[in-house]
């Protein structure tokens, strides 16, 4: 890896002792080190290039590291800054963290924590370059348009840097694979609160009767089964982060529990009579409507106006295809790191065939898909060969809009008027099952082919009482 550097200090023999310790500490990343004496050389030399790291003193002539460091933000927030201090002056390191900086380093420069330093900060450049694939909007209303490839990197990386600097609580939405946990594990990861825990739990993967306790922990004796004390997910993630994956399936009963342990910043545990304060962040996520739920009064209003400060949208694989040569590569270079063998070319065809595929899985189903190349290849390219078959199909398959028909004339309810539900109905129908026919009854296939979610496809299935093996 190449990591391109630059070190700011007035003195010389301190940024000679830093190159050094970069050099010989950290011999599986390659620096490219530039210097600078003061921070207006510093902020002349970052809006000239791009860098990936800036090692800065505070006090310096001309411009203060201080000032130079929001200058450097402002311009590029991507670039990581550790701030260089004596001991007498951490009051400045806690200014500089507050102000964007990614951590400090007391003076004389430890190699040991430095280093330690470094790695992190190498760690969370490459979470958010996986997390700009990913390409996140900010936007109240989740049905504007998705913005792609022809967004700059640096409005991705504006959008994580704003999070980063603020606590306010985040809802992640998307389909399954856009890369939800992602989003927020760099999130976490580049904040203030990087230090502190990132728990993860799945509310759709908890039996309803558990769940108090995972999120609360419980005292010992508190039910059958309580052998011992548990500590729960908001006491382990204090100060630092709580993602709360697939919130849309919690309960209406811990929906009210939740609710009140975001207000108070406080919960019981199951079976006590103690209240425990918790400061973690609360990152939710979701790939449900939950403003239908909220309709069907299956989700509780004030609940989602307190996750719905800060709302994300990841946009689906199939309307973001430009992204999918990218991504591939990516993908292929990260197997070739793990695995040792080298496959750096995806042939023309395979690339436009895998942009034509519908990737109900997202890029959760694109990082299988190329895995499973990258196994099945034996020389340095990937080709349509090394494709599933769902996919090779498009080359020859008709296509779904070719075969489905709508009604000739719109249907008459009982009483002989116009009804709109039923003609829509009848249309649903006839699409789903010439969308089955046409791919000889796979499920899979056919929500690929007709762009329409899995869950989706099998409940319309189940309301039209449509058998599937007709048409296999």
């Amino acid at each position: 890896m190449i990591l391109k550097t630059l070190i700011v200090d007035d003195e010389v023999e301190l940024r000679k002792s830093v190159m050094s310790i970069l050099k010989n500490s950290m011999t599986d990343v390659t620096f490219e080190i530039s210097e600078a004496a003061n921070g207006l050389q510093a902020v002349e030399m970052v809006k000239k290039d791009s860098w990936d790291l800036v090692l800065m003193d505070v006090r310096m002539p001309e411009l203060d590291g201080l000032e130079a460091l929001k200058q450097i933000k402002e311009h590029d927030p991507r670039i990581f800054v550790v701030i260089m201090t004596a001991h007498s002056n951490l009051n400045d390191a806690v200014v500089a963290i507050k102000e964007g900086a990614y951590d400090y380093v007391e003076k004389p420069v430890s190699a040991d924590k430095l280093t330690a330093i470094v790695k992190k900060s190498i760690e969370a450049t490459e979470m958010i370059t996986e997390l700009s694939a990913s390409n996140p909007i900010f936007d109240d209303d989740i049905e504007s348009e998705i913005v792609g490839r022809n967004t700059k990197m640096k409005e991705v990386y504006n959008l994580i840097y704003k999070l980063c600097k603020v606590d306010t609580t985040v809802l992640i939405r998307g389909e399954n694979g856009t890369g939800k946990e992602l989003v927020a594990k760099a999130i976490h990861f580049n904040s203030p609160r990087k230090s502190g825990t990132f728990v993860a739990i799945n509310c759709g993967a908890i039996p309803e009767n558990l769940m108090e306790s995972e999120l609360f922990g419980h005292e010992k004796g508190a039910f059958t089964g309580a052998i011992e004390r548990k500590i729960g997910k908001f006491q382990l993630a204090n100060n630092g982060t709580l993602f709360l994956d697939e919130i849309g399936e919690l309960k209406p009963e811990m929906q009210v529990k939740l609710l009140r342990a975001l207000q108070e910043k406080k919960f019981t545990p199951v079976g006590s009579n103690r209240e425990v304060k918790t400061n973690a962040r609360i990152i939710a996520a979701t790939n449900r409507n939950l403003e239908k739920m909220m309709e069907d009064q299956d989700f509780r209003e004030d609940l989602f106006y307190r996750l719905n400060v800060m709302p994300i949208f990841l946009p689906p694989l199939r309307e973001r295809q430009d992204d999918i040569p990218e991504l591939a590569k990516s993908f292929l270079q990260k197997f070739s790191k793990t695995h040792g063998k080298l496959i750096d070319v995806i042939e023309q065809d395979c690339l436009d065939l895998m942009r034509k595929y519908r990737w109900p899985g997202n890029i959760r189903e694109l990082e299988n898909v190329v895995e499973r190349a990258y196994i099945i290849e034996s020389s340095h390219k990937m080709t349509i060969q090394s494709l599933p078959e769902n996919i090779k199909n498009l080359q020859s398959s008709a296509s779904v809009n070719d075969s489905k028909t709508v009604p000739s004339a719109p249907t008459m309810s009982a009483d002989g008027a116009l009804d709109f539900e039923i003609f829509k109905e009848q249309a649903e129908k006839e699409f789903i099952i010439n969308a089955l026919k046409a791919n000889k009854g796979k499920i899979n296939q056919t929500v690929a082919q007709a762009n329409i979610p899995k869950n989706t496809l099998l409940r319309k299935i189940r309301k039209y009482n449509i058998n599937v093996k007709d048409f296999s």
